[in-house]
This record gives C-alpha cells, sequence and structure tokens, in this order.
C-alpha cells in the first residue's frame, strides 16, 4: 500500500483528471445516451477520464476496491473503498457550460474520509479530510449562517423521472413563494459545494439513483458545517436505488425547505 494519504492522492489526481478533461474538450469527442434516455447522457470523456482514475488508484492502492459512475464498479461494501464521477455535469460539459467536475472521494467502512471536487475551467477544487474540515483551494470553507428561507438562494432539481413532474411543478411554485432566489445549475457535486462555501443555502435534487459517487460532495457539506437528509429527514445513505436529496447550511434551513416541499 501506498505511503501518500487517501486526501494528497485525491486533489492531485482529480487536478491531473480535469488537465485531461480540458484537453479532450477541444477535440471532437462522442456522446451517447444511457439506458436509451436522450437526457441521461455519457460522453467518450467520461469513459477516458474514468480509465485514468481508475488506472491511478489501482496502482497506487492495489488492495482498495474502486467505483466508477460511468462503470467498473466493484465490491460496493468494500472496507476500502474509492469512489468516482469522472465528470459531474456531464450535459453542462457536452454544451459548452462551464459547470461540470471532476470528483473522487475515499470511504472507509461506508464513511466518506477525504475526497475533493475540481472544476477544471474556474480551478475551483473544493476537498475535504474527515475531522480536519472543508477546503476551497486549501482554504477553510464553511457553511453561510443564514436560517430564514426568505432569504435563501436555493438550488432546486426536480429531475427526469416523470413521476416527480407534478412534486417539481409544484415545488418551484412554492420556493418561487417562499425562497429568497431560487436558480438550478445541474451540477450536483458544485452545487453541493456551493452550499459548503456559503455561496447558496440549500440545494435540493429530487431524484438520484447513484448517491455513492456523490459523497465527497456530501463528505464536504459534512466538513464545512453543512446537513443533508432524504426526503423523510433520515440520514443519507448511498443505496442503489432513487432518493430524493434535501441538503442546506444548517439544521433549520434544512427543515424549512423539507417541510415546505414534502408537505
Amino acid at each position: 500500500m501506498s505511503d501518500m494519504d487517501p486526501y494528497t492522492f485525491s486533489i492531485q489526481k482529480i487536478q491531473e483528471a480535469g488537465d485531461l478533461v480540458m484537453r479532450l474538450k477541444g477535440e471532437v469527442f462522442d456522446t451517447h445516451m444511457k439506458g436509451g434516455d436522450p437526457r441521461d447522457i455519457v460522453t467518450s470523456v467520461d469513459m477516458r477520464v474514468s480509465e485514468f482514475l481508475m488506472g491511478e488508484i489501482r496502482n497506487m492502492f492495489p488492495g482498495d476496491s474502486v467505483y466508477s459512475e460511468e462503470g467498473g464498479g466493484e465490491e460496493r461494501e468494500s472496507k476500502r473503498l474509492w469512489v468516482i464521477d469522472p465528470i459531474d455535469g456531464t450535459a453542462n460539459f457536452s454544451r459548452g457550460i462551464p459547470h461540470f467536475s471532476v470528483c473522487m472521494g475515499f470511504l472507509e467502512g461506508g464513511v466518506p474520509i477525504a475526497g475533493g471536487v475540481y472544476n477544471p475551467v474556474t480551478k475551483e477544487l473544493f476537498s475535504f479530510k474527515k475531522g480536519a474540515g472543508a477546503f476551497l483551494n486549501g482554504e477553510r470553507i464553511h457553511t453561510s449562517r443564514i436560517t430564514d428561507l426568505s432569504q435563501a438562494h436555493v438550488f432546486f432539481h426536480a429531475g427526469r423521472k416523470k413521476e416527480l413532474w407534478d412534486w417539481g411543478g409544484e415545488s418551484y411554485r412554492k420556493l418561487l413563494e417562499h425562497a429568497g432566489k431560487t436558480k438550478n445549475f445541474s451540477g450536483f457535486a458544485l452545487d453541493t459545494c456551493f452550499v459548503a462555501a456559503g455561496r447558496i443555502e440549500a440545494n435540493i435534487y429530487g431524484a438520484l439513483t447513484q448517491t455513492l459517487d456523490l459523497a465527497p460532495a456530501l463528505g464536504i457539506l459534512a466538513e464545512a458545517g453543512g446537513v443533508a437528509s432524504d426526503e423523510k429527514g433520515g440520514q443519507v445513505a448511498f443505496p442503489a436505488s432513487v432518493q430524493k436529496l434535501y441538503m442546506a447550511n444548517n439544521g433549520t434551513m434544512l427543515e424549512s425547505v423539507r417541510s415546505l416541499l414534502e408537505s
């Protein structure tokens, strides 16, 4: 096993992966639908970056398991597990919208221990070490102290699933009435990091089918003082099943948005 600690390794490799993304971005790349859904896509750049990161992990930590959002998952219940999302926000990336990131994290016993989220366009590197804090380009970050929903900036993403369309429309109307600002950037990891950095107060995603690869962003949020729950207010797990996620700068805000949209 390598002498390099998971935190140092993570932030080094996602920056290298970000450089790779930016090089490949200038070339012609293929875009494919996932499961025949034109609103759920993957590009050849995703696959190249996934292969790069998985190879680096296996070279440095050969005894550990690796799970990638774009395939190659193995041993989800492994004691030492690396999780990768080579490009979170692929739709944005494919359309030249600079709100996407490379994500990688390390879990031990199912608990996020270290990791990072890197936007290679803005060069913003969000990272965390469990018990030691969350950081933006090496500087400590914290969530905002706003507790009043009427003053809050909220990201809201209903999701693509037909069964959530009515909930999504009604929820958006409620947020327009009660929140200070409501918007949608469509990049889960960066959206969550924006809560961690105090830029917004809440981030709501209506349907996520894989939260395992989102562990780095959720680790950053927790270390910055933020909180997250499922739609019933329970602790966020990392299943393969669909779930809603509510994330906020503090418990008061979390309960405000969750109770508003789930009542």
